[in-house]
């Protein structure tokens, strides 16, 4: 495994990111919790992007009447954009609530560095764990090929271009698998 990869460990269940969201949402609610940073987290538990392009959202790739997200990919000096539907109601409020009180064109006015701690502190906060960026990207890619079972349908959604960058979820849902043959031989 090269440095720096991901092991199964090091990605958190999804369903307990969902739950941490919906903690912290409940803290905005009281005062406890920076709107910005869960609006930036919820962006990443939802859409499965990159740190560095959730920084590099605008307010128009944030398309609630649509409930889709846009994302802008940069590879090698061309623009790729995808959009990723959201279908939270959750993701919705959240966002509705922070971009109205903003009024900057871009979404999140901090940089990679910043929204890196921001996921640190929220995860270590929340989920008692300190959590890589990537890690949360990891989980949103393996909690939708378990629901769709459609690997070009995460490949899309994460914007490869082929199939062998993805091949690493299908290892992490070996844990999955053994543990479905279990229920099925005992």
């Amino acid at each position: 495994m090269k440095k720096g990869s991901l092991k199964l460990g090091d990605v958190p269940p999804y369903p307990a990111l969902l739950e941490a969201v919906k903690k912290a949402w409940s803290d905005v609610g009281r005062g406890r919790y920076s709107s910005r940073d869960l609006a930036l987290v919820a962006t990443l538990v939802f859409t499965g992007c990159r740190i560095g392009e959730v920084v590099q959202l605008r307010r128009q790739d944030v398309d609630s009447k649509r409930r889709v997200v846009v994302i802008r990919q940069l590879k090698k000096r061309e623009e790729f954009q995808r959009v990723v539907p959201v279908p939270s109601s959750l993701y919705w409020e959240i966002m509705t609530y922070y971009l109205d009180r903003i009024v900057e064109d871009r979404v999140f006015n901090v940089s990679v560095r910043q929204a890196r701690n921001i996921v640190y502190s929220f995860t270590e906060k929340y989920l008692k764990k300190r959590i890589r960026p990537h890690a949360i990207r990891h989980s949103y890619a393996v909690a939708v090929l378990k629901a769709t079972k459609n690997l070009g349908a995460v490949r899309r959604l994460l914007g490869h271009r082929d199939y062998t960058t993805i091949k690493v979820y299908l290892d992490l849902t070996q844990e999955d698998l053994e543990q479905e043959l279990s229920k099925l031989f005992s």
